[in-house]
């Protein structure tokens, strides 16, 4: 691997004796570059998801092939993780910040953000100690990702895959010797997500490295695999248990901090959960005045008494049920996903949104079972950072064939033809998919990867989110704007809820119960979407903020640029700009936009025209 050798004889050479390079941004390129690999050294799934194949140690000269080891969650490995990132720190502080231009600036910003978070996971969160669904997650990735990235011919790759699957039952021991505290949420989920993964090895990836050379190893390694996943169950089952417990709920001081690091936005938990509660009350009364006259057409007869309320609830309840109506059946899921993308890439080049036209590196496929418990829809995986050639994903996840036939109605209902639409808009075109494509052009190589690897989720998600308000505003509305406009609305409430849903769990004490029914009351949910949003919630804190932090940043951006530049804003340009700074936070967008100062990307042939 050419590039990662040429980036590390630039670390020795100059990050490692700072005195060797002559200025601030002269030295902080190859400290970026030093970041970026030695974090990924630390992962081999990782770095293979990112592209990174084989990599050689500059201290060590020892040179690594990821693609065949699995990630060492060793209390050794994870001392070397604390040693590295507290030094890193050191250096990095002693550049001068100040001597950057406002690129590097943002560059040095998100560096010191990524070092400092994971310092904070190291020290205080602790996962490898504590959740032993990472495990299940962490295993079933690696193992994945031979198996679905075309980084080489299938016999190669069915060689790491039997190579990863050797490791398993080491693998397995560290996570036993590690565990040491849990709580009934986090083993149900990994017991659960753990049987996915066995499933695949007895499954789908035997079938892939059938008729390959590496078959008789994959077969070889297969049992004592498979016992050791069984071992790790039954641990976690029966007597991770009499561990140690402890709350899901990590608390405030935790949630601030992890907000500061995981969102890096310019509000705080406080004020978004005012702002989200209020935005929650303005939207459920404009959802009433749009679902009153539906209502009088679609149900003459029906009269509802009660407070103010009870009454919203039954009006709009009983419009958006009808709406919900409007479905695909529970086995087209995944091919109504397909054709919604199909229709979003024409918009998208006909309503010049932005200047991509080539969207042939998207591909759709239904999520991968091991990973559907945490992608009950659907999303969007990027292609490897150092491979951007390579495919992107929109996953998309099927009605599972054990669902009753009332469970199946009710996500169907929950993800209708409007909602389906707005989904693929979210994780496709012009979401997720397209705002990954625009990261993969900025320039120098080193900020590309620094950005893509460390970026801001709320840029990310924010996005996302704003591009379904946007699509919609244009026009993309699946053949009815009302119908269409209250869908959204409803989305709406669903951010909102997140933030409350998430805030009030983790800092206030809220038990499940309460959630799940202001979900379903005041937010329209469907019942097993809102209980798999709790669980959501309780594997996770901070992160369900992003989709509503990163709207209201997004969309203050494009109204204040609209404002500023009056009849001279052109959506077009706008968007091309702004997703050409790569994933950055948004109010470091937001200041090099206001101030003119270029993107670093090399921007597609522009087909924005003088017109929005």
């Amino acid at each position: 691997m050419s590039r990662p050798r040429r980036s590390l004889f630039a670390i020795a050479a100059c990050a490692l004796a700072l005195g060797g390079c002559s200025s601030p941004a002269r030295r902080f390129p190859a400290l970026a570059d030093e970041l970026v690999y030695t974090t990924l050294s630390f992962s081999p799934s990782g770095a293979t998801q990112t592209g990174l194949h084989a990599w050689t140690d500059p201290k060590t000269r020892t040179t690594f092939a990821f693609d065949t080891l699995l990630d060492d969650f060793s209390a050794a490995a994870l001392q070397r993780q604390r040693a590295f990132y507290g030094d890193f720190k050191t250096r990095l502080q002693a550049l001068n910040r100040d001597k950057l231009d406002p690129q590097t600036q943002a560059d040095y910003d998100l560096t010191m953000n990524a070092v400092e978070f994971a310092l904070f996971s190291l020290e205080r969160e602790r996962f490898p100690e504590r959740r032993p669904q990472l495990y299940a997650e962490n295993l079933g990735g690696a193992l994945f990702s031979n198996v679905s990235l075309e980084y080489a011919d299938t016999a190669t790759r069915a060689a790491h895959l039997a190579a990863r699957l050797a490791q398993v039952p080491a693998y397995v021991a560290t996570a036993l010797a590690n565990l040491h505290a849990s709580n009934d949420v986090y083993r149900r989920t990994a017991v659960e997500e753990m049987a996915t993964v066995a499933d695949a090895i007895r499954t789908s990836y035997a079938d892939f490295v059938k008729g390959t050379p590496a078959a008789a190893r994959y077969a070889a390694a297969q049992p004592a695999a498979l016992a050791a996943l069984a071992h790790f169950a039954a641990f976690v089952r029966d007597t991770l248990p009499a561990k140690g417990t402890f709350d899901w709920r990590l608390g405030k001081a935790m949630y601030d901090t992890k907000w500061r690091y995981y969102l890096q936005a310019s509000v705080t938990p406080e004020e978004m959960l005012r702002a989200a509660e209020d935005s929650m009350r303005a939207i459920r009364a404009e959802m009433l005045g749009l679902a009153r006259p539906l209502h009088e057409r679609w149900f003459p007869g029906h009269r509802h008494g009660g407070d103010d309320t009870a009454v919203l609830n039954a009006v709009v309840g009983e419009v958006l049920a009808r709406i919900g109506q409007d479905h695909t059946d529970r086995d087209s899921i995944v091919q109504d996903g397909a054709r919604n993308i199909a229709a979003l890439e024409t918009f998208v080049v006909d309503h010049r949104v932005l200047s991509q036209s080539d969207f042939s590196r998207l591909t759709v496929i239904p999520t991968p079972p091991f990973m559907r418990a945490s992608y009950g829809v659907g999303g969007a995986v990027f292609a490897p950072a150092l491979q951007p050639h390579l495919q992107s994903f929109y996953w998309v996840t099927p009605v599972p064939k054990e669902w009753s036939r009332a469970d199946a109605e009710a996500k169907l209902r929950e993800y209708n033809r409007y909602k389906m639409l707005t989904l693929s808009i979210h994780e496709g075109v012009p979401g997720h998919i397209v705002q990954g494509d625009y990261a993969n052009r900025v320039t120098p190589e080193w900020r590309r990867l620094l950005r893509v690897l460390f970026g801001a989720g709320t840029y990310i998600e924010g996005w996302a989110v704003y591009s379904e308000e946007m699509m919609t505003a244009l026009g993309m509305d699946g053949g009815d704007a009302v119908n269409a406009r209250l869908t959204a609305l409803k989305a709406a409430l669903r951010v909102y809820a997140n933030v409350i849903v998430d805030n009030r769990l983790h800092t206030q004490g809220w038990n499940g119960d309460s959630a799940v029914a202001m979900m379903v009351r005041d937010a329209f949910q469907e019942r097993p979407e809102a209980t798999a949003k709790l669980l959501r919630a309780q594997l996770e804190y901070v992160q369900m903020n992003l989709y509503a932090v990163g709207w209201r940043e997004w969309s203050d951006l494009r109204r204040e640029a609209e404002r500023r530049e009056g009849k001279d804003f052109n959506l077009c340009r706008f968007h091309d700009t702004v997703l050409s700074y790569g994933p950055i936070p948004v109010p470091v967008v937001r200041r090099l936009y206001l101030d003119h100062v270029a993107p670093t990307a090399a921007m597609p042939v522009s087909r924005c025209g003088p017109l929005q």
